[in-house]
């Protein structure tokens, strides 16, 4: 595979909002598409390198950049690999943080610019990992590494205390969305000393639909009611294991530096996106849909939210209600929230 500086594309690709599970609004990526080619994900295998004129495109704030959230920045083309590389070195200088998600192995190879990274609080790294069963890999992901190589990665990160977790998402009814399966590859992470675990459910693509897999899974996503249903048994079974391992279902935020003036913002952002998703799990729309927007409203601001709250103006945020802003006073003063507690015992409960 060559590489092709001569790309016009822009390497970084920004948000208009927070992406509130990967902590990144900012996005470096490599290809034009993924090198590995899965059969549920929307990038085909067609990996053109993007040219290195990314300096210019960062964001002015030392903010979290996210690597391989979009495509994975690693391929087989360990030429390629020296260059993530010497991003990093790059990022870590001009004191960046990072979230690196990817299926590579390669990554831990890595290991000694991310135990830099991790000893000033600064990387998250999420590995994907659908299924431990290697033929259900193989059809699934193509030319992934294999599930094992995966966790011998994370084993390696973890060891040298860089946070790394896994992704378990999708998860594909009828083909690795088994209790049992689900149950052992919880257990793996857990062995492996994962961070934490993710998932999510499904949305099919075009390039599923067109694999002999879609077969087994077609019946039921023809009967929104019954997926939802399956969808809400699969939700239950996860998240109770989650919390009986005592492992987070949300990646911790890599906080920025507390003398900043936004640090403040920063935190409470993180917990009312935090209560949002508990919302979501104990399935209150109206209530997950508010947190989450007073959430992004915040993380908006530029001034000192403690500066607001002093103010006695929360009020006046778009999305601030008063049941909003007492949880906010409670951040901003306590350092926590009741609220949040509250839920996740009553979802503990619900799950057991």
């Amino acid at each position: 595979m060559q590489r092709n500086v001569q790309q016009a594309y822009p390497l970084i690709s920004r948000l208009k909002n927070l992406d509130f599970w990967s902590w990144c609004s900012s996005f470096i990526d490599l290809y034009l598409d993924c090198p590995f080619g899965c059969i549920y994900c929307n990038t085909q295998k067609r990996s053109e390198f993007r040219g290195l004129h990314f300096t210019h495109t960062l964001p002015e704030k030392k903010e979290t950049i996210g690597l391989g959230l979009i495509s994975d920045v690693y391929s087989m083309d360990e030429g390629h690999n020296t260059t993530v590389s010497e991003i990093l070195e790059f990022l870590f200088k001009e004191d960046y943080s990072v979230h690196i998600m990817t299926k590579s192995s390669a990554i831990a190879h890595q290991v000694e610019i991310l135990k830099k990274f991790a000893e000033k609080d600064r990387v998250r790294v999420t590995f994907t990992l659908l299924t431990l069963n290697e033929s259900i890999a193989r059809e699934l992901e193509g030319s992934s590494p294999s599930p094992q190589e995966r966790l011998n990665a994370l084993e390696i990160l973890r060891k040298e205390g860089v946070p790394a977790g896994i992704s378990i998402s999708p998860i594909i009814p009828c083909i690795n969305d088994g209790t049992e399966s689900l149950s052992c590859l919880i257990g793996e992470g857990k062995r492996n000393k994962a961070s934490w675990i993710l998932f999510t459910g499904f949305d099919t693509v075009s390039a599923f639909r067109n694999s002999h897999l879609w077969r087994k899974t077609a019946e039921l996503h023809s009967d929104p009611v019954n997926l939802e249903s399956h969808y809400r048994h699969l939700r239950k079974f996860v998240v109770g294991r989650l919390l009986r391992e005592g492992l987070p279902l949300r990646i911790p935020r890599i906080p920025l530096d507390i003398y900043r003036r936004r640090y403040s913002t920063q935190i409470v952002s993180e917990h009312l996106f935090n209560i949002s998703y508990l919302y979501e799990l104990k399935e209150n729309e109206l209530k997950m849909l508010r947190y989450r927007r007073a959430a992004h409203e915040i993380e908006s601001l530029q001034v000192s939210l403690k500066s607001i709250a002093s103010s006695k103006k929360l009020g006046y945020i778009k999305g601030v209600n008063p049941e909003i802003e007492k949880v906010i006073e409670e951040i901003l003063y306590t350092g926590g929230s009741t609220l949040h507690i509250k839920l996740y015992d009553s979802l503990k409960e619900e799950c057991d």
